[in-house]
């Protein structure tokens, strides 16, 4: 069916922004991008729906989470007395991995997948463990995210050899069955790897030995200083410099934080054209260190934008790397406009691209329709060169309210109640779920 949005605000993810605009969706694609007031006659037997006092935006990817920490929101962890950070996950997140069950994996991909496409997201690009629950757990990440509630996605398992060989051979052989499959414009896959300094020499050797030639690792970098402290002890070098001995430093390539690495390994990540994902929520939280943003971007590094897995408002992840460059070097010029652009409206969508092979991140005409619409009347002027302003310090700052949401045309949310999902019966089997794991961990 031919879908007409009549009345919105509409900014195209660049130099365009418009009134009074109708947007025409058809076969999954914007059909057309015309005033409203001529909508009805260029395409007249388009359904019409009424986008009055909504702006109309391109969806936002999301470029490294962990669905899989979703119901941890409200868990108490005990003991928990970190002084590092390999003591936070020694002492949280991988007590949660373990206690995951296959149930547990869906719910948890599903109700933060939902809580994602509230905040405008469409695309995540997720990096999963359940050490207890590996084969099939990503065939069941795409059945709730991307086949039940319809976004697109990239998916991988997080190799370690921290709970023995048996897991890591498991890990192993769901990332390369996963990898096999037959993938489509909605669905990407990657090797995940947890670490540096979770993984031997012979783990990465047999990565690299099945890792398919057009594919990439994805893989948390210098996160804590204990990566490169530990690499440089045990193998007498960077991190970075240690994945490309494998061959595994390429352009379809994440690695997450990138906080502790040093010049050299950052001009290495240029030369591979692999991609770096900046976190800083998290980093915040786990008091980890500070993200050189501008080192990146002026290497022309495709540096994108992630949550981490806490949260999943990525216009509040934006703002929150913008002040925290300006907080951490004393400048109020760090953390510019074109900076956080770069982030989240060229290189993510950019990232995107990268893995899926499906061009989104723009609206125009011929482009594939992913966008959502927000409760949003401007109180001042909104224009070509202040759009990133208005969603900063009028969404991020304020409140998010993202009432529609299409994927290849595809609605997922249609003022604001979710299409095609029970999301009170969901979320009641969520919280049953949620006890049920927190038993688990005692």
């Amino acid at each position: 069916m031919t879908q007409r949005i009549d009345n919105l605000w509409l900014w195209d993810g660049g130099s365009r922004v418009l009134s009074h605009t109708s947007l025409c969706l058809e076969d999954g694609r914007i059909a057309g991008i015309t005033p409203t007031s001529e909508a009805e006659s260029l395409h007249p037997n388009a359904h019409p729906i009424d986008g009055r006092g909504k702006l109309a935006m391109p969806g936002l990817v999301n470029a490294h989470t962990h669905l899989y920490s979703s119901l941890a929101r409200g868990m108490s962890a005990s003991p928990y007395a970190p002084t590092t950070f390999t003591e936070i996950l020694e002492q949280l997140w991988w007590k949660l991995d373990k206690a995951l069950d296959p149930k547990t994996v869906r719910v948890s991909a599903l109700v933060g997948a939902m809580e994602a496409a509230r905040c405008g997201v469409t695309t995540l690009i997720d990096h999963h463990a359940s050490p207890n629950a590996i084969p099939d757990s990503l065939d069941a990440l795409q059945e709730t995210v991307v086949d039940q509630l319809g976004l697109r996605a990239a998916f991988c398992y997080e190799l370690s050899d921290r709970d023995g060989k048996a897991k890591r051979d498991q890990g192993i052989a769901e990332n390369v069955r996963y990898l096999s499959r037959q993938k489509s414009a909605n669905v990407a896959s990657q090797f995940g790897i947890h670490a540096s300094f979770t993984v031997s020499n012979e783990t990465l050797a047999m990565v690299a030995d099945c890792i398919p030639e057009n594919a990439g690792i994805h893989i948390h970098v210098a996160e804590g200083p204990e990566d490169e402290v530990q690499c440089e002890a045990s193998h007498g070098m960077r991190v970075v410099e240690r994945l490309d001995r494998f061959g595994l430093l390429r352009p379809q390539s994440i690695l997450a934080h990138c906080l502790h690495i040093n010049e050299a390994e950052k001009d290495l990540i240029a030369q591979r054209d692999a991609i770096v994902v900046h976190n800083p929520r998290s980093n915040m939280n786990n008091a980890v260190g500070f993200f050189d943003l501008g080192g990146f971007l002026h290497r022309g590094i495709t540096t994108g934008l992630g949550t981490d897995g806490l949260g999943a408002n990525m216009v509040a992840e934006l703002f929150t790397a913008g002040i925290l460059q300006k907080h951490s070097l004393g400048d109020s010029l760090a953390g510019s406009f074109d900076a956080l652009y770069q982030l989240l409206f060229v290189s993510n969508p950019a990232i995107a691209t990268r893995l899926l092979g499906t061009d989104i991140g723009r609206l125009a005409v011929g482009a594939p329709a992913d966008f959502v619409m927000i409760d949003y009347e401007p109180p001042t002027p909104l224009n070509e060169g202040n759009a990133l302003g208005h969603l900063l310090f009028g969404t991020a700052v304020h409140t998010m309210r993202v009432t529609d949401s299409f994927v290849a045309g595809r609605p997922i949310l249609r003022d604001g109640q979710f299409v095609d999902l029970d999301e009170e019966a969901i979320y009641a089997h969520s919280r049953e779920q949620a006890a049920s794991l927190w038993k688990r961990l005692g």
